[in-house]
């Protein structure tokens, strides 16, 4: 063990040894960019400035699928428009709330007051392209127009993707 231990210092050592610094700046002469001295290459595809390269963002859509007597459908739907796979983590069973407001603004429902949600860990994920699609029905409310306001639950997330929708009940 000691002898590869022995082996791998010298390799480590050597390779140190065989390196020198090409682009250091003759003195008193200025250091701009990245101190290199190379010019950086314009419209260079390889270079992606250390991050990811973004098409898009995460599309949340909400839309009236149906209005009957008595109920509407609704679809909740988020879309990766990204190159990177994304994953949404929840502290519970509970992916998304909404709540339905009357004209008037005030609360006449919210899906979390009345459901109960397991206490477990769960994930969604996303790949690029992939939509992510809940449907909703909300009944039993008296004739009127209403406004329904959607997000997503999941921790750490910097937007809840919130979306509203007006609609009317006949």
């Amino acid at each position: 063990m000691k002898n590869w231990l022995l082996i791998l210092g010298f390799i480590i050592v050597l390779a140190g040894c065989g390196t020198t610094e090409k682009n250091e700046a003759k003195k008193g002469e200025p250091v701009m960019g990245d101190g290199n001295k190379q010019e950086q290459k314009k419209d260079d595809p390889e270079r992606n400035n250390g991050g990811g390269i973004v098409a898009g963002a995460i599309e949340p859509k909400l839309s009236i699928l149906e209005q009957k007597a008595g109920s509407a459908l609704l679809r909740y739907e988020l879309k990766n428009q990204t190159e990177q796979v994304k994953i949404f983590e929840f502290t519970s069973g509970k992916k998304f709330d909404y709540i339905v407001k009357n004209k008037e603004g005030k609360k006449v429902y919210q899906y979390s007051d009345d459901h109960m949600f397991t206490q477990a860990l769960s994930k969604i994920t996303l790949k690029q392209g992939e939509t992510y699609t809940q449907d909703i029905i909300v009944k039993n409310l008296p004739a009127g127009t209403y406004t329904i306001e959607i997000w997503l639950t999941a921790i750490d997330e910097d937007n809840d993707y919130r979306q509203k929708q007006t609609f009317e009940i006949k």
